[in-house]
């Protein structure tokens, strides 16, 4: 399992990872993850267990918990239903509120229940501890208390406003599952990292290292295309430029993948544009990066976004968008601006908001589903190169909007106003746009150079290649990550 690196130092204890929080400092809280979890629950006193009964959530109290073998243990009697709905689904989560502080505790997990002797030990300690309760659980068949811990669980301290704090993270152990699209570089150091944005949401990412690596290194943060998750493009690229020196994150934004954000799959161009930031203010945190030497790479629609945080984050020295779509322009506009007047806009606008409320009726935004499938055979080419990647598995993730159900009908309310890169002119620091010579956003991306200003500013175009060529290669290996390095260390020094 990788060490997670947050605001100030990070401690391995018991198998989990303890972060402490900027207004947190070790000596403050010394104690293993466990016996964190195990005082929270002590003081709140009571905390309650959520699970799942088929589609329908379910919540109780519970007061009982011990601590065995470095791990918190709870009980639940064999006769009731939250047993067996845990061993129908064991996905659940534990939620305690401290009685002084303004924070709560959110410990979630798979359960994983002690079977035979070890099961049996652990029921006597729970009913030495509360001798009142072998009135309830005497021994006799179907009356016993059923004793679990949670696995693969994540404690996370929450205040009531953010940042708050991972105290644990046993989901962390990130190559013990190769989950991505793309295979894993023996060079480079794999590890998982969490970390809140502004708006409180709880951004994941993959950070890739160079593996032996020294001292403070140049970072780079890596987020789109636009639908799809770090498991894909992004990961892609943040692992390239580790094995060329660079610390790189590549993050799932707000709403999407293993980030947090309700409800999901929408998109919103101040909040992914915070999420840039925040995953800059991640960076300088850690030990091992350079603060004076960070740069973002954004790809599809995550080019545009990443000229946007240029433009706002000064922390920012260089910034490469590669295949970038312009996503308020295309919105607003449609391809090519062939939808550029007020009454298409119109149109767009009535079916979202008449979708915004039936989807308010119902409680859960529908989707506008992913890349067409099946793909009608007069689709034009983009279209069908995005199919050849989101859907077949050269690219396919299982948590990808692209991939599968795609984003929120009424997402596109966010963006449809906005104007995106309205201050780009005003960045300071290198930018370098990239593109393939036939791909349908070529626009974007020359017309966005157009707006930029310095001698630090470059137009890369790729011969030959497509739109989604710049997402792995393509059968042409089209990704100069040459030129992308040799862009970063002339810039990041």
């Amino acid at each position: 399992m990788k060490v997670l690196m947050f605001s100030i130092c990070v401690m391995i204890f018991a198998g989990v990872c303890f972060s402490a929080a900027d207004e947190i400092s070790v000596e403050k809280n010394n104690k293993e993850p466990v016996m964190r979890i195990n005082d929270l629950l002590e003081g709140a006193g009571v905390f309650y267990l959520a699970t799942s009964d088929g589609d329908q959530p379910k919540l109780r109290p519970l007061g009982a918990h011990q601590v065995s073998d470095g791990k918190v243990w709870l009980g639940v009697g064999e006769f009731k239903n939250v047993y067996r709905q845990l061993r129908k689904n064991p996905k659940c989560e534990v939620v305690a509120l401290q009685k002084e502080g303004g924070r709560w505790l959110r410990w979630s997990g798979r359960a994983e229940f002690a079977e035979g002797k070890e099961g049996e030990r652990l029921e006597e300690l729970f009913l030495t501890a509360m001798p009142h309760l072998k009135a309830i659980y005497d021994g006799t068949p179907g009356k016993r208390m059923m004793c679990f811990t949670l696995a693969d669980a994540r404690a996370e301290l929450i205040p009531l406003m953010p940042p708050g704090e991972i105290i644990a993270d046993e989901s962390s152990g990130a190559d013990e599952q190769w989950d991505k699209v793309f295979p894993k570089s023996d060079k480079v150091e794999h590890s998982k990292a969490f970390f809140r944005n502004r708006f409180g949401i709880t951004l994941a990412a993959d950070v890739y290292k160079p593996k032996g690596a020294e001292g403070k290194l140049p970072a780079i943060a890596v987020s789109g295309p636009f639908g799809a998750v770090k498991e894909q493009c992004s990961g892609l690229y943040a692992q390239n430029l580790a094995e060329r020196g660079f610390l790189a994150a590549a993050f799932d934004p707000s709403f999407t993948g293993e980030s947090s954000g309700e409800p999901r799959y929408v998109a919103s161009v101040d909040i992914n544009t915070e999420d840039f930031q925040a995953a800059v203010d991640y960076l300088i945190s850690r030990e091992d990066v350079d603060p004076g030497r960070i740069g973002i790479l954004g790809i599809c629609g995550w080019g545009g976004i990443a000229l946007n945080a240029a433009a706002l984050d000064t922390r920012v020295k260089a910034t490469v968008a590669s295949t970038m779509y312009n996503m308020t322009r295309v919105t607003a506009n449609g391809y090519f601006d062939k939808e550029d007047s007020a009454e298409a806009r119109k149109a767009k606008k009535e079916a979202m908001n008449a979708q915004r409320s039936l989807d308010f009726k119902v409680g859960v935004p529908e989707l506008a589903g992913g890349v067409v499938d099946p793909l009608p055979e007069d689709s034009p080419q983009f279209v069908k190169d995005y199919y050849a990647y989101y859907k077949t598995p050269r690219g396919y993730h299982s948590r990808s909007l692209n991939s599968n159900g795609g984003w929120a009908k009424t997402s596109a309310l966010s963006i449809i106003n906005a104007k995106m890169m309205a201050y780009i002119d005003e960045i300071d620091g290198a930018v370098m746009i990239l593109h393939g010579e036939k791909a349908h956003s070529r626009y974007f991306g020359e017309d966005a150079f157009k707006l930029l200003k310095g001698e630090n500013k470059e137009l890369v175009i790729v011969p030959g290649a497509s739109h989604c060529d710049l997402y792995d290669g393509g059968e042409k290996n089209a990704i100069p990550f040459d030129k992308i390095e040799k862009f970063y260390k002339k810039n990041l020094k």
